[in-house]
């Protein structure tokens, strides 16, 4: 039920999107840009909350393509903010393969190329580039690959604020191109991309820095990068960066790069002997890359499975991989486990979901198990492991998915399981155990739905119409089908020498007409590795004598009918073994195969008899000794055996007059290449005739380049200068940025000031009105004041008289005390001569 909630909810956001735009094209009032603008921002919440979401953004949902069309026709036409909310959601959804195969789709490059040219947002819009050109390569001859090339070498030649996304773009288009890399070059002739790229190595940025090393790899420029490896001390820092920003897990666009970098790097000779020489770095690397397994999610963790995957394909650092991930991880409940058992859940998780991670997973198990066979004490001490996760794998089947690269991983899926599947049951340790884990009909039931769903089995039963045969074989998944049906008949094969039980299934198989065709399509391939399983097979049904050789024969030649005579031969290849087929499976086969099939690859053409495919006599001798068997015992359908024999006879005279025109062909081709071989030898003496003149001419031309050369040096001491003043004024520039900046700020600080002074002023009306009302108390207070005045002075007045009056009656107090003194003093004298008298009279 919430899928379906979501589903319809992200519907209606999409309907209603869709109507604003065609609002907004009507009339771009500022009610209906609004509008827009929120059913824009309902969509980027929707989508950042529910991830899932994302996946609805592909070419098969027609109303996500609409919503996405619509919003592509407003982007070119729409004010700055709508236009970066659209540029939003569109860097959100171009995370994920689908959305930006269907933006591509789409042409929002040609609209986002406008933008730049407009100078719109250009971080926003070389971002959303950079992310649809990682999943979508360009082709090398489109207008806007040239545009693009040119754009993003100007803004790394400036070192402005878009140069990590202008490398990341750069790495993009040129990666695995080699016609976009020598246009590059041609852009670069003065070399100066080239000395920019190399001193951006060395950035303050570890993420620029990543770009220009990805720039230097990608861009064919080998002598640069073998110039920059050859120091132990550059790439002992090279890769110590690699290894911090995989650890530290960085930002998802740039952790791509760095994986993609560092896979790179592996490829090289020189640098897989560095880190085999320091194993010990190595091992730590390796030990907590392979713990981020159980930490990440998404897109980091398939970049992780493809680093570890190119680490195992290195036979030394294999071993260690494989120590690494059966040691002891912690889980989020605390306990301890192998790694190996987190990877073994990680294989089992539905290919709809994973974005790739459990294909990959099931390649990292595949070498593991290939390490382990061979060293056998340590597979012996892991027999015990269960298998059942193995069986899982190969039952989940979302081959009818409605989504095509669903589809297409799906089968990717069941080949890698049936290829671990095979390593399993060819190791002595483990063949045992997984025989008895995994049943035949898991295996029956993977082969079986091949044969009635793929449409090489509908081309050859004719069950379709030849417009739904067309339209059947586009599917993606089924060219890897009929490699599903090779290896899964192969594991058989060797389940067969292990366990009787498959041998009624290999019998089964071998006799259906069915397989045939997948066995012409995998004879016919130009791939190997399904010719050296077709072979396998083919040797194993002629040894039990159950080989169809005339169904075969029919169906190689139809095969070989149905290829255009346009191919040239420069498009034809020579099928080449680069692994030695089992032991039991030999390139010597029954005469009657061998006059019958042509190991061809498709288009090749025979160069003499020794390819041919029919040889008349020795048909006609098989068939004479068939007739007279069946003569012999007696048959009642003599003659209608015979009808169906000599239409096969005229038929292979058929053939043998197409080889006969064949090689009439081959001579009138010989005695064209003599005359063209007399006339080149004429031609030869004219050229060197010829040659004489030009060696003058070019002398004459070197003189000239040398003064062009001087000119052009003057002329890039001049663009050096010029360089500089614009660099100057693109700092004058930032700086009225800055300034225009600062004045927008102060406007809305004066808007400000504005508002306090009304309010101001309005307390002032206020504080004005108080002070009258206080100035009329005040005069009141005044007077009441001034009464208060005159009677303090009159009673000042009588204060002072009274003063005046005390200050007598102190100084007759004074003098009072002073008569009083005098007649103690005189009283005192009398005393003592009364005290004489009386002490004289006694």
């Amino acid at each position: 039920m919430s899928g379906s909630t979501e589903l319809v909810s992200l519907s209606s956001l999409l309907n209603s999107c869709i109507t604003a735009c065609s609002s907004h094209l009507r009339g771009c009032e500022e009610i209906i840009v609004n509008n827009l603008r929120e059913s824009v921002q309902r969509v980027i919440s929707h989508v950042q909350n529910e991830k899932e979401s994302v996946q609805a953004f592909s070419e098969e949902n027609t109303l996500t393509s609409e919503c996405l069309m619509s919003l592509l026709t407003v982007l070119g036409d729409c004010d700055s903010i709508l236009c970066s909310e659209i540029l939003s959601l569109f860097n959100i959804l171009a995370l994920e393969r689908s959305p930006a195969v269907l933006l591509y789709g789409l042409g929002a490059l040609d609209t986002l190329i406008h933008l730049l040219d407009e100078h719109t947002h250009p971080l926003q819009v070389l971002n959303l580039i950079g992310k649809i050109t990682k999943h979508i390569k360009c082709g090398a001859h489109e207008e806007r690959v040239d545009r693009l090339l040119t754009i993003v070498t100007n803004n790394v030649l400036t070192n402005d604020m878009t140069l990590k996304p202008s490398l990341y773009t750069m790495v993009n288009l040129t990666s695995g191109s080699v016609p976009v890399q020598m246009h590059l070059r041609s852009l670069d002739r003065s070399g100066m991309l080239r000395k920019k790229i190399l001193k951006l190595v060395c950035h303050d940025d570890n993420e620029v820095s990543i770009g220009a090393l990805a720039a230097l790899t990608s861009t064919g420029m080998a002598d640069e990068f073998n110039k920059l490896i050859s120091s132990d001390k550059n790439l002992d820092q090279i890769l110590r960066l690699c290894f911090s920003m995989i650890i530290t897990v960085c930002s998802s666009e740039t952790f791509s790069y760095v994986v993609d970098l560092l896979i790179h790097f592996l490829n090289n000779k020189r640098v897989q002997q560095f880190l085999i020489n320091n194993d010990s770095k190595l091992d730590s690397f390796v030990s907590k890359t392979a713990c981020l397994l159980t930490k990440c999610q998404g897109h980091h963790l398939s970049k992780l499975f493809e680093l570890l995957l190119a680490l195992a394909s290195i036979p030394t650092i294999r071993i260690l991989v494989t120590r690494v991930v059966f040691a002891p991880v912690q889980t989020s409940d605390g306990e301890e486990e192998e790694l190996l058992q987190r990877i073994f859940s990680m294989a089992t998780k539905l290919v709809s979901s994973d974005h790739g991670a459990s294909v990959l997973a099931l390649k990292l198990i595949t070498y593991i198990y290939e390490s382990l066979s061979v060293d056998a004490s340590q597979a012996g001490s892991t027999c015990h492991l269960n298998f059942q996760f193995l069986t899982e794998c190969l039952t989940q089947n979302e081959l009818t998915h409605e989504r095509s690269c669903v589809r297409s991983s799906s089968a990717d899926k069941i080949l890698a399981s049936l290829c671990l599947l095979e390593v399993l049951v060819t190791s002595g340790a483990f063949s045992s155990g997984v025989l008895s884990e995994i049943e035949p009909s898991t295996i029956t039931d993977i082969v079986d739905y091949q044969l009635q769903k793929n449409p090489v089995a509908f081309n050859w039963n004719n069950k379709l119409r030849e417009e739904e045969v067309g339209a059947s074989q586009s599917a993606l998944w089924s060219k890897t089908g009929v490699e599903i049906v090779l290896k899964a008949i192969s594991v058989i094969i060797e389940a067969t020498e292990r366990n009787e039980s498959y041998t009624t299934c290999l019998h089964d198989y071998l006799q259906k007409t069915s397989l045939v065709p997948f066995l012409a399509t995998g004879l016919s391939s130009t791939a190997s590795s399904q010719v050296q399983l077709s072979l396998k097979i083919i040797t194993k049904a002629d040894s039990l004598s159950l080989l169809q050789t005339t169904v075969l024969s029919d169906v190689m030649s139809s095969i070989n009918n149905r290829r255009p005579h346009s191919e040239s031969p420069r498009n034809t290849q020579t099928l080449t073994f680069d692994a030695p087929l089992v032991d039991d499976c030999k390139l010597t086969l029954r005469d009657s195969l061998r006059d019958n099939i042509v190991l061809a690859s498709p288009g090749s053409s025979p160069r003499g008899d020794a390819n041919v495919i029919p040889s008349s006599q020795s048909c006609n001798g098989d068939l004479a000794e068939r007739l007279q068997h069946l003569k012999v015992e007696g048959d009642n359908h003599m003659s209608d055996i015979i009808s169906v024999y000599e239409l096969k006879l005229k038929a292979q005279k058929t053939k043998e007059a197409h080889l006969d025109d064949l090689v009439q062909a081959k001579t009138m081709a010989l005695s064209q290449a003599d005359r063209l071989i007399h006339q080149y030898k004429s031609r030869l003496a004219q050229v060197d005739s010829e040659s004489q003149k030009l060696r003058s001419i070019v002398h004459e031309s070197e003189r000239r380049s040398e003064s062009y050369r001087e000119k052009m040096n003057e002329m890039l001491v001049d663009r050096e200068r010029l360089h500089t003043e614009m660099e100057r004024l693109l700092q004058d520039s930032r700086k009225l940025d800055d300034t225009l900046r600062t004045l927008a700020s102060v406007k809305r600080e004066l808007v400000t000031l504005n508002d306090i002074h009304t309010t101001l002023t309005q307390f002032t009306d206020n504080l004005k009105q108080q002070h009258r009302e206080l100035e009329s108390e005040y005069s009141l207070l005044k007077e009441t004041e001034r009464k208060k005045s005159l009677t303090i002075t009159e009673k000042d007045t009588k204060i002072s008289e009274l003063r005046k009056n005390i200050k007598k009656l102190e100084e007759q107090i004074s003098q009072q005390r002073e008569e009083n003194k005098r007649l103690e003093k005189s009283l005192k004298e009398k005393e003592e001569k009364l005290k004489k008298i009386f002490d004289t009279l006694k």
